[in-house]
């Protein structure tokens, strides 16, 4: 195997094709809607398929994105470790799939309705997608990996739970489907401010007064945006193009901002991001008698990725009651803001002390949610079908891996025990890691213990294709048992 340090002289990001597979509204059912069709966004790269052929007639294994909660354009340079690292050196297909009612992946005639966006709709579909794309290419012989992060990775996880059949495993990081499992909460821990408890504990390990710095500047901000005659140059020292009318929508935008950034605190710099954002933040106010009014705001130029020129108003403000659950909850008029208000609303609370004051309430969250779209949140519902915390001992669930990294707010709802490890899995969890740092790009910044999970990921990935290739298998629509 090659040493880390020449596998990334030798990382190059390749491209994708873009397709469509035409899938039914509805996987469950078999009359009205349920017959109609809509185009699915799939993207493609066989650059490497073919190159290293698996012992049963299989051109090689196919690597498998599930698709989240966005554009799967968006998720394609974010996932070198697969795209980059492992397609080229397993030989693989690589396939991302986008999700229903994401991206350009849009039923239609249905006038906006978001009816058939479900958990279990979007695993359908990649199921149906995979046994047809297998059946094109003639490789019904190929195993396939599955690979996801944050909500995907929960996708992954369920993918592997609901169809073996189609996935030989999967590799699950930053997945919280701990945290719509409360009936497991109290045996784990988790609490409605765990989440907000890690954002706390990130900022503070980053500096010793770093939190109350930003939680006495956002004070200080919303204090001095409402006095008429420093309004406008406040707003412009954050890139306004004018006064915010909307003075809390303004300071939840920020909040929501601060709230963020520790889950992608990596190393190198992302998107507008520099380095390591959180100490870059932390740095802003230790500085000898900082202007916290200038820090604030190149926080909020650096996490919104603000350019030349002013930004108006109307793009400056978080619309979402009280600023929202933390770590985004239930809004008009989107996808997420519909699955918020049906299977993966998070009963999260701000902590004493913080910037904002939020305390979870279901009730008024149903409200929200019945004014919205007419239907009602059910906090356990994944927990019901899937088993939640239940799955690494009262599931057959094979070959997973749940990593997580300790400075990313969503490992509090994630499967973190060394006993969760499941029969040809893991479990990793990463002290100096965020976000599904695991599936990005290695670079030369990544901390040892990242780089030494990725080659253990690796080396189970590899034990999953082999078992497989050497296994008998059948064409799904042609075997024929008297054959």
């Amino acid at each position: 195997m090659l040493q880390p340090a020449l596998v990334l002289l030798q990382l190059t990001r390749p491209g994708y094709e873009t397709h469509w597979f035409n899938q039914p509204m509805d996987h469950f059912h078999f009359s009205g809607n349920a017959s109609k069709m809509w185009k699915q966004r799939y993207l493609l790269n066989g650059t490497f398929w073919g190159r290293k052929p698996l012992p049963n007639a299989c051109k090689g294994p196919i690597l498998f994105y599930t698709g989240n909660e966005g554009p799967i354009d968006a998720f394609w340079a974010s996932n070198g470790f697969m795209t980059e690292v492992l397609a080229p050196r397993l030989g693989a297909l690589i396939i991302f799939g986008e999700e229903r009612y994401y991206g350009q992946s849009l039923p239609t005639g249905l006038g906006g309705s978001f009816k058939y966006l479900s958990t279990e709709q979007v695993l359908a579909d990649y199921a149906n997608l995979l046994t047809h794309l297998k059946e094109e290419f003639g490789a019904e012989n190929c195993p396939v990996v599955s690979f996801g992060g944050s909500y995907g990775g929960t996708l992954t996880t369920l993918f592997r739970l609901k169809y073996p059949h189609v996935v030989v495993g999967g590799l699950a990081a930053s997945a919280p489907l701990g945290y719509y499992s409360p009936g497991g909460w109290a045996a784990r821990g988790v609490t409605q401010t765990t989440w907000f408890e890690i954002v706390k504990r990130v900022y503070s390990e980053a500096g010793p007064n770093c939190f109350e710095d930003l939680v006495g500047s956002v004070q200080e901000v919303n204090r001095t945006m409402r006095i008429p005659a420093h309004a406008n140059a406040l707003a412009k020292l954050f890139g306004l193009c004018g006064v915010p009318t909307n003075v809390d929508g303004f300071i939840y935008w920020i909040t929501e901002a601060l709230e963020s950034i520790p889950q992608v605190d990596y190393p190198e710099p992302s998107g507008s991001l520099p380095g390591y954002p959180v100490n870059a933040t932390c740095d802003l106010f230790s500085r000898p008698a900082p202007n916290v009014f200038n820090a604030l705001a190149q926080v909020t130029k650096w996490f919104y990725g603000m350019e030349a020129g002013c930004t108006p108003v109307s793009a400056a403000v978080n619309e979402q009651v009280a600023g929202g659950v933390p770590g985004d909850g239930p809004s008009s008029a989107s996808a997420w803001g519909f699955q918020s208000c049906s299977e993966t609303l998070h009963g999260f609370s701000t902590v004493p002390g913080a910037w904002r004051s939020y305390q979870f309430d279901a009730a008024a969250q149903d409200a929200l949610c019945q004014k919205y779209f007419g239907v009602s949140p059910r906090l356990g519902w994944l927990e019901l079908w899937s088993g939640g915390y239940n799955i690494p001992t009262k599931s057959r669930l094979s070959n997973v891996i749940w990593s997580n990294g300790r400075r990313d707010p969503w490992h509090g709802g994630g499967f973190l025990r060394p006993t969760d490890a499941v029969p040809g899995g893991a479990v990793f969890v990463m002290e100096q890691t965020a976000h599904h740092q695991d599936l990005r790009r290695p670079t030369t910044l990544d901390p040892p213990e990242l780089t030494a999970v990725r080659m253990k990921e690796e080396a189970l990935i590899r034990s999953w294709i082999a078992s497989a290739s050497h296994a008998p298998k059948m064409s799904y629509r042609h075997a024929s048992p008297l054959s």
